[in-house]
């Protein structure tokens, strides 16, 4: 392998830009043992493991930790950036800027506008319509690399958890690293005029600095943030860093004893591809389960600036180094395809279906290589005009999602408008009207015109206590009054629960102005009332904030003293290792607490029916044809054993319980359109519209209570 490294002519050693596949090559002779070389076919071969790793792991293809490819990136550029800017900051100054600027824009946009605009425009052909939006949004994030804190702020809210996953997603880590080199290079050039003589000391001190506050901030925002720890700069900045002060210490780094660097590169490889391998989804990443795959990969590039190690012989294989090559390609092909694919044969892709289409991304990749990056890294053109360039590319990929922004699919159903009964107060009359409307709503075929709420708008239909605080998000405590209904009423009920609960404050708060009644609502987000400790999949650890909330939530109550509290939880977010009957005992235990210290009056509400995928976006699909929506009633709990149990234990507890069923659902099944109204909002919730319609139903709770 090593002769035929060398038989490669050797070309003049250039500044790479630490992206995958973006790094211009040649092959210099062996250099001294003293020296730090300049071409590293020991990275490209880094880079291919990276991106291999990464797309295997996309894949589901037997890489459990493959998102550790992106640390891998994030150290390599770190080395490959600082060691071109110290260089050319040390030669020119201020005026080596501009030039590092340019050679960005021109490494990395040419390529990745190109997919930005495919997948976007693919997207508006074969995505579902509501998905649309989203999609073209995040691509013009990813013009202004802000995609990342898009992406972190969505994760961290409840509305979004059932959010589609985004084509686009993947360009988070592109953000974390130009957001980096936003200020990373004016520090270098700030240190070099401070210090010129000491800058490479400076900048070692500067980067351990960096190294751990942002190592500090990962470990501790991963504990309590995920989302935010994943996605942001602050977190993820210690990486970048590190790479960067393996560049500052090369020189130094050449001179390392034979058999310590060779064993440092083994080791270091280990680390890596162990890492890949042994790490999965569970796993709380980044905190410091990253220092894993960063340090390894620090390491085995620091054992490397020497002469060539054993690890080489693998990583330089001819193989290795073509992946490496096109590894920037692959990692931006790989993705949208993986998430439109399913879209395109409209279902999951099998394992066969996956496998093919990492080849069609490869192959998609080496295309992309030999017909945009290649090529416009060859163009020769001023700073002034690259930046031209830049503005122009960047102004193309927001066009393209302003474009479909502007014009997407109209979403208005096709069906005569229709009118159904409206009462905020029952009576049996209404009562019989109302089921004969959940009848019709079985066989509704054309979506009526005056559909409440549009497909378009209804995953913001929510109650207003989504958007107060009332409703507390994953990370939220503290709650104000949240007074609704009738805020001068003699009579006070609370809904207390998760977002299953705050899905009925719409009709208790039209209900509780009729009758004269305060409704406080106290729900919070996936925390159910159960005494139950829950496992929170979005921040990947021990959902504590719940219990807290709970804890605190419970005295608050005990302290108002209302006529009535309202007690209602998703069966869903509980783990599933959890049996039926310690559900029970555990939504008994606080139904208990409830009537013990805060009120007489403990009224239990059932889960309701959830047709378990979006229920906008398949109407929206099918404005002609809404029956297909329609979902049976024996496919309506996730857990069907626990809906089971749970009711005849909550009763024989001595409290009263309300199964919402009948209201939504005939005997056999559960329509997606009743009268005008579209029942739900997402996968799992009803829209607050309908739930306002609701009124009639729960008005009775308030009066039973009242006496």
């Amino acid at each position: 392998m090593t002769q035929i490294l060398e038989r490669i002519e050797p070309t003049p050693a250039a500044p790479a830009s630490g992206r995958p596949g973006t790094a211009d090559r040649g092959l210099t002779p062996a250099p001294a043992p003293a020296q730090s070389r300049r071409f590293r076919p020991d990275i490209e071969g880094i880079r291919a493991l990276a991106v291999v790793s990464v797309v295997l792991y996309h894949a589901g293809l037997g890489v459990r930790g493959g998102f550790v490819g992106v640390d891998v990136f994030f150290v390599i550029s770190g080395f490959l950036i600082t060691r071109q800017l110290v260089d050319s900051v040390g030669k020119r100054g201020l005026s080596a800027l501009p030039t590092f600027y340019t050679r960005r824009i021109r490494r990395l946009l040419p390529a990745g506008a190109v997919v930005v605009i495919t997948t976007i425009l693919a997207a508006r052909l074969i995505a579902p319509a509501l998905q649309v939006k989203s999609i073209a949004i995040d691509g013009i994030f990813t013009t202004f690399y802000g995609l990342n804190y898009r992406l972190a702020i969505s994760g961290t809210q409840y509305l979004h958890q059932t959010d589609a996953v985004s084509p686009l997603q993947h360009f988070w880590s592109l953000g974390v690293e130009e957001q980096f080199y936003v200020f990373w290079p004016v520090l270098i050039v700030a240190v070099c005029w401070i210090g010129r003589r000491f800058r490479r000391p400076l900048l070692a001190v500067l980067l351990v600095a960096i190294v751990v506050v942002s190592l500090h901030y990962s470990m501790t925002v991963t504990r309590s943030n995920q989302p935010w720890a994943y996605f942001s700069l602050h977190t993820r900045a210690w990486e970048l860093a590190l790479g960067a002060l393996v560049a500052v210490g090369a020189t130094q780094l050449a001179r390392l004893p034979r058999w310590l660097a060779e064993f440092g590169a083994a080791a270091g490889l280990v680390a890596v591809l162990g890492s890949a391998f042994v790490f999965s989804d569970a796993t709380l990443y980044p905190g410091s389960a990253a220092a894993v795959p960063v340090v390894g990969t620090a390491v085995l590039i620091a054992c490397g600036c020497g002469p060539r190690r054993r690890t080489e012989r693998i990583l330089g294989e001819p193989l290795m180094q073509c992946l490496g090559r096109v590894s920037y390609s692959w990692y931006l092909w790989h993705w949208p395809m993986l998430v439109l694919g399913p879209l395109m044969v409209g279902h999951p892709l099998s394992i066969v279906q996956r496998i093919m289409v990492v080849w069609l991304s490869l192959a998609a990749a080496v295309f992309s290589f030999f017909a945009v990056e290649d090529p416009v890294r060859a163009f020769k053109l001023s700073n002034l005009k690259w930046l031209g360039s830049g503005f122009a590319i960047s102004g193309a990929v927001a066009l393209s999602g302003i474009l479909v922004l502007t014009h997407l699919p109209t979403l208005v159903g096709h069906g005569a408008a229709v009118t159904i009964v409206q009462a905020d107060s029952a009576s049996p009359a209404v009562t019989q009207q109302m089921q004969a409307a959940v009848a019709a709503g079985v066989n509704t075929t054309s979506v009526p015109s005056n559909l409440e709420p549009q497909p378009a708008k209804a995953a913001n239909d929510t109650p207003p206590s989504s958007r107060n605080g009332c409703h507390a998000d994953f990370l939220t405590i503290k709650q104000g009054d949240c007074v609704f209904g009738d805020p001068a009423g003699t009579h006070t009920a609370v809904i207390f629960g998760d977002s299953h609960a705050e899905q009925w404050l719409p009709a208790l708060n039209a209900a509780g102005r009729k009758a004269g009644w305060k409704i406080v609502n106290w729900t919070k987000a996936a925390c159910p009332p159960a005494e139950i400790s829950v496992f929170a999949p979005t921040l990947n650890r021990q959902y504590t904030e719940c219990d807290t909330w709970r804890k605190e939530t419970l005295a608050r109550i005990a302290a108002l003293k209302p006529d009535l509290v309202l007690v209602s939880e998703s069966e869903n977010v509980v783990a599933s290792n959890v049996a039926a009957k310690d559900f029970a005992n555990d939504t008994i235990a606080t139904l208990n607490e409830l009537k013990a210290t805060a009120s007489r009056q403990v009224l239990f509400m059932a889960d309701i029916p959830v047709p378990n995928y979006d229920m906008p976006s398949c109407v929206a699909q099918h404005l002609d044809k809404a029956k297909s929506c329609n979902f049976t009633v024996k496919n309506a709990y996730n857990y069907p054993d626990r809906h089971k149990v749970l009711l005849p234990a909550v009763q024989k507890a001595g409290f009263a319980v309300i199964d919402p069923l009948r209201w939504m659902c005939t005997e056999g099944d559960c329509p997606a359109v009743i009268g005008n109204y579209l029942v739900y909002r997402n996968t799992t919730h009803l829209s607050a519209a309908f739930s306002a319609w609701l009124a009639p139903m729960v008005a009775p709770l308030l009066k039973v209570s009242a006496k």
